[in-house]
């Protein structure tokens, strides 16, 4: 019935579209009619269909389809093209024709793809006409609304108008203080990098912000451009489409040592990782900042790299194109989050006045943080700089939006590290995706602040002050009435100096109704086995599950377990029980006891049964989602989850001991759940808390320069909160007042303390007054005292004094030293207790937490307080008081531009304010100072004006058809000039020792072709670059250039892996100094990829418990090496990057050689082994493939070289 069907298709795409840019499909009053919302030009049009015979739907039916009347002119012209092409599809077909032609993007910015099975009609035959490597014969790129009208292969004409442009844009951004680096081909018109950056002194970040996010002043903040095609200017990229856009021109965000990149880090920033390898690249970045003689070298990313990456891969484009229609920034992101991530047809239209409001800017920030090229310039506007002014506004002020949705924050959040907003979807992203600080560099780095944070989260969970949940991660938990029992929840009466614990069911409002009934079965705890009676029953297990045991002799030891096997069924093994440690007494010195004892009375334990045979027993899933659970039920869980966590130094043990693995592969101790909270509470923390008695900072005198005299026994961490600008308004604030009351002692500090429940929330939303915890009898403010045991007393105002069980530091209490303004006759009141409103008055300085008398944390530095050698000169008439006499509070407590220091007369610094006390604030360098790296020779010269540009030679010369005295190519000798190969090089790999007579050389082919061979000219000199000024330990691949008497066929060899990886130890252990790759190209390249196999040696095959991406054949196993991941502007050098990154990989095994013999790799075995490989991945193999790879005739065909 095609009426019936096209009712169906029709009912379908109203409930759901999972089709890119395309939402609100509406049914129409007509019949045959239906509506839909799709994104096209920047903006959300409405667009009607009319199918005019419902009766022939969906084979031979016509329709027509036309757009609203603010639909542009080029939208218009490709709907009437769509309407002939939709004859006779169905209304998903319908859909994702227009969504495809007008360039439509989802949310995340990725377009519609079509099924090339049902649309062949849409192939473009005319695509193989075009080689980038054939610059006569290039058209100029067509900005036509056409997906396939710009190749990003066409290559940018080298005219003098075009490289003074270039210059021109470059000076601009130069002019505006930042330093300009290039890599590539930047004049000659073809595939380049240009780097924009500014040192991070220069940015006024605090240095709590700084030490936040693992930055060091000396850094440089680099925005690295990538035009694949080409430079292209602000003009040309204004007139391309997004698809267009995202194939010219692309933007990494990192931090270096140098001013830019190596080509290397270039190539390796912009080649895609998957994430589990990009995370590991990530770790390994995070462990170098923390050494401390010397700063990491090379270019890394950021803390917030990523975000940013994907913001200016998806957003920027559409963004420069509100800017120009008048909107600020402010203002063209309001517009996109209100028109693209909340599509709805009734949002308000680009004419509303709050999109072109100014934004407000804080004026702590230094001027180059908050300059707009855009606005502040009617001339040519720079493409560089604006990205450069760009991203510095999400960088410096990351704090202000969310890091995934970019939406703005609460103006009255402060936090010094950057998070996400309250929409569950944005935190499932923040932490599936990785975005998240990583929790096993945290453990590794930072014990004790982990062992803290969950602390603090576990006494909130279990005292109900919790608030904040990590919903939308579809965390999988057993349901509540599983450990109810071992979860008293805590009656709340804070001013009660005895607590009383109730049954959870007592205290439950509105929590699930629903019944869950444990399953029964039988366990045999020595065998750890379970046994189901009814064999004919479904499976109520699988393997990976994570259940909850309790056998019927024992029933108030829980066993948490993960199920190993389930194929035995009904028998079930399970993996070694995790048994929480939980117990509801209060502990410690400060304890109090229950009003109530007999509540907290248990059941004696029963005498020990034999454990090697089978007892009753009950048990739950892990099957219940926790987002749907009431409050209380979310606090029972977390706090139940974070028992079953290890200790942190076992943690710890097991990522050094397991430096490849993350905390994930622990699959046996850690369930998916609890991990994904502890992920969670790290994640979620927005202060800055850094160990004072850190192990590693031992050695470098830190414990002396931080540690603070006067509170023996207590455990010190020093403490920052508040937004990145901060420190610059409370120092605002102090030289204010200073000035103002000719203040002698500008600040002071005092004491705040609370129960240890609130400092979960305390670490996360900074210090305020909206909650009314303890009375306000004198105000409202922040509250503090001079003595640290009036702050004691404050803090022992606890419901039950609920510690971590697997915590280290078994915490009790906890305080916050904080320096204030020092203008006490302002305050809301002085006695008993200062209370200050004025929150930038207000900077924390140290957390002290004090632990429980048997902890091992105190060790004897701690014990032993000794004084610093250089303190802070403080008030006689206000120095704070601890439990041991008055503070002395070391120097580097305060900010490094407070501290007193020599006055000098050199003029590479300068200050944003011209104060005339020593609270002046942060210093802000200028680039051209001594600690700025100098710009290298190769950058200076792009702004000299040049003579005409000259025209490469036209003919075809192969690698040695010129030789010199020395048989050298006149290739190699032109790079000698220019670069110097390294004396001594940090490898056992010795160039020139690879018998050429051993391995399958090839004849030229007689199908080459001129475009391709110009093409592999230029990728040849290029790779042979880069070999001679790059390091070869650095490199890890070698190309004989004398050996190279056919183009079409390359030898490369692999080398100087990482020691660490088994491929190098077996490497080793064989004396095999390389791996030896062979390239051949055919003649479409560089529209079709290379085929690249090994030689030698020979690696195991998967299933023989191999990896590395090597098949059985030899041929490398990767999508980037088939038509579906190839690009026409992928260069050689990141080819041989990403096949040395897929034979170092560890997943999903790492890379062994095989055992025996040293045979080679034949040709043929490699070919069948790569169309094996594409038949199991459904990757297309290029066209002509077998040709190109046997090296196109005939003997060569049927000869497995």
């Amino acid at each position: 019935m095609p009426r019936r069907q096209f009712q169906a298709d029709l009912q379908k795409a109203v409930e759901a579209v999972s089709i890119a840019g395309i939402s609100d499909v509406q049914k129409s009053d007509d019949d045959g009619e239906f509506s839909f919302m799709c994104l096209a030009d920047g903006q959300q049009l409405k667009i009607s269909v009319m199918i005019s015979e419902v009766s022939n739907y969906p084979s031979s039916h016509t329709c027509f389809i036309y757009g609203a009347d603010n639909a542009s002119a080029s939208v218009a012209a490709a709907l009437n093209t769509i309407t002939s092409d939709a004859t006779g599809k169905t209304i998903p077909q319908i859909l994702e024709i227009v969504s495809q032609r007008l360039e439509s993007t989802d949310s995340d910015g990725d377009q519609q793809m079509l099924d090339s099975q049902q649309f062949d009609d849409f192939d473009d035959d005319d695509e193989d006409e075009y080689f980038p490597g054939d610059e006569d014969m290039l058209p100029k790129p067509r900005l036509a609304n056409n997906s396939l009208s710009s190749l990003s292969g066409v290559y940018s004409e080298a005219t003098a108008a075009f490289r003074q442009r270039i210059r021109s844009d470059l000076l601009t951004a130069k002019s505006e203080g930042f330093k300009v680096g290039h890599l590539g081909g930047l004049m000659d018109g073809i595939s380049c990098y240009v780097s924009l950056s500014i040192r991070i002194s220069k940015l006024g970040i605090s240095e709590e912000a700084m030490q936040a996010w693992q930055l060091q002043p000396a850094e440089y903040l680099v925005a690295l451009f990538h035009y694949p095609g080409g430079y292209k200017s602000m003009d040309e990229l204004k007139s391309f489409d997004a698809l267009q856009a995202r194939r010219n021109f692309c933007v990494r965000i990192g931090i270096c040592t140098n001013y830019k990149p190596t080509m290397q880090e270039a190539i390796t920033a912009f080649t895609v990782m998957s994430r589990e390898d990009e995370k590991r690249r990530e770790d390994s970045q995070q462990g170098e900042t923390q050494q401390v003689s010397a700063l990491p070298k090379g270019f890394r990313n950021s803390f917030i790299s990523r975000p940013l990456n994907e913001l200016l891969e998806q957003r920027f484009h559409l963004l420069l194109k509100y800017r120009y229609g008048g909107m600020p920034w402010h203002g063209s992101e309001s517009f996109y989050y209100d028109q693209v991530l909340n599509a709805s047809p009734t949002l308000q239209d680009a004419s509303h006045d709050k999109y072109y409001e100014p934004e407000p800017v804080s004026p702590a920030w230094p001027k180059i943080v908050t300059a707009d090229h855009i606005t502040s310039s009617s001339q040519v506007h720079s493409l560089p700089l604006v990205g450069m002014q760009f991203v510095l506004r999400h960088f410096v002020r990351c704090t202000e939006f969310c890091l995934i949705c970019f939406s703005k924050m609460p103006d009255d959040l402060q936090a010094i590290k950057p998070y996400v907003c309250d929409k569950p979807l944005c935190l499932y992203q923040y932490m599936s995706l990785g975005f998240g600080p990583s929790i096993e560099h945290e453990i590794i780095s930072q014990p004790k602040v982990v062992d803290l944070l969950v602390s603090f989260c576990y006494a909130s969970a279990r005292n109900s002050r919790l608030k904040d949940f990590p919903t939308g991660l579809c965390l999988a938990v057993p349901p509540p009435v599983s450990n109810e029992k071992d979860y008293l929840a805590i009656q709340q009466q804070p001013y009660a100096y005895n607590t009383s614990v109730q049954p959870l069911n007592t205290l439950l409002q509105g929590h699930s109704s629903q019944t869950h009934i444990a399953l029964s079965m039988r366990y045999n705890a020595d065998t750890r086995e379970m046994l189901f009676e009814d064999s004919k029953q479904p499976s109520p297990v699988s393997t990976g599950n994570w259940i909850v045991i309790r056998t019927d002799d024992n029933p108030n030891k829980a066993l948490h377990c993960r199920v190993v096997d389930a194929s035995l069924y009904p028998s079930v093994r399970v993996s070694e029980p995790i048994v929480p440690a939980v117990s509801d007494v209060p502990n410690g010195p400060y304890a109090i006891s229950p009003a109530n004892p007999d509540q907290q009375t248990k059941p004696p334990t029963p005498r020990a049964a034999p454990t090697n045979e089978f007892r009753s027993a009950s048990f739950y899933v892990y099957n219940q989602n926790f987002d749907a659970f009431s409050d209380q039920e979310k606090r029972q869980a977390i706090a139940a989850l974070l028992d079953l966590l290890p200790p942190v130094q076992e943690m710890k043990k097991y990522l050094t001991r397991k430096a490849q693995s993350p905390l994930g592969a622990w699959v046996d101790r850690l369930s998916p759940a609890a991990l994904g909270v502890l992920r969670w509470v790290i994640a979620s923390n927005r202060a800055c808390i850094l160990q004072v008695d850190n192990e590693v900072d031992a050695a470098n005198g830190r414990k002396s320069e931080d540690r603070l005299y006067g509170m023996a026994g207590w455990a010190q961490f020093r403490f920052a909160m508040g937004a990145p600008d901060k420190e610059r308004r409370f120092i605002q604030a102090v030289r204010d007042t200073t000035n103002r009351l000719q203040l002698k002692y500008p600040t002071m500090f005092a004491w705040h303390g609370s129960p240890l429940q609130n400092w979960h929330g305390i670490i996360r939303e900074g210090l305020h007054f909206n909650d009314t915890l303890h009375g306000r009898a004198f105000g409202n403010g922040v509250y503090h005292a001079p003595d640290c045991n009036t702050s004691i007393g404050y803090s022992n105002m606890s419901y039950s004094n609920a510690c971590w069980h697997m915590s280290e530091l078994k915490i009790q209490q906890a305080l916050a030293l904080n320096e204030i303004v020092n203008a006490p006759k302002e305050f809301v009141s002085q006695t008993p207790h200062l209370v200050v409103a004025q929150l930038d008055w207000i900077q924390t300085r140290y957390l002290f937490v004090k632990t429980r008398s048997d902890s091992s944390v105190l060790t004897a530095t701690s014990e032993a307080d000794t004084k610093p050698l250089d303190c802070v000169e403080q008030d006689p008439q206000r120095t704070p008081r601890g439990v041991t006499g008055s503070l002395v509070i070391p120097i580097h407590a305060i900010a490094a531009s407070r501290r007193p220091k020599v006055k000098t007369t050199t003029k590479n610094k300068r200050q944003k304010a011209s104060g005339k006390t020593q609270y002046d604030p942060i210093e802000i360098d200028d680039d051209d100072g001594t600690a700025s790296i100098a710009t290298l020779e190769e950058d200076r010269v792009i702004f000299e004006v040049d003579e005409d540009y000259k025209e490469a030679d036209d003919s075809l010369p192969t690698p040695n058809s010129i030789k010199e005295d020395k048989g050298k190519a006149k290739i190699g000798s032109l790079d000698s000039k220019f670069f110097v190969k390294p004396s001594k090089p940090l490898t056992d790999y010795v160039p020139g020792t690879l018998d050429y007579s051993t391995l399958p050389m090839l004849q030229m082919p007689t199908w080459a072709t001129t475009s391709a061979t110009k093409r592999l000219m230029k990728d040849f000199k290029d790779v042979i670059q880069t070999q001679n000024k790059d390091p070869p330990h650095e490199l890890g691949w070698h190309i004989d250039e004398d050996k190279m008497d056919n183009i079409y066929q390359w030898i490369v060899e692999l080398h100087s892996f990482d020691p660490t990886l088994p491929l190098a130890k077996d490497m080793k252990q064989k004396s095999i100094k390389s791996i030896v790759l062979e390239l051949r190209f055919g003649k479409d390249y560089p529209m079709s990829p290379p085929f690249v196999r090994v030689i030698r040696p020979r690696f195991m095959g998967f299933q023989q418990g191999g990896g590395g991406h090597v098949t059985a054949g030899g041929a490398m196993c990767m999508q980037l090496l088939t038509n579906d991941g190839w690009s026409a502007v992928s260069s050689i050098e990141s080819v041989l990057l990403q096949v040395r990154m897929a034979i170092s990989s560890l997943e999903p095994r790492p890379a062994r050689l095989q055992q025996g013999g040293l045979a080679d790799y034949g040709v043929g075995e490699a070919v069948e082994a790569y169309i094996r490989a594409c038949a199991v991945h459904s990757w297309t193999v290029p066209a002509g493939f077998k040709e190109m790879a046997y090296g196109g005739s005939e003997k060569a065909r049927y000869n497995p070289l």
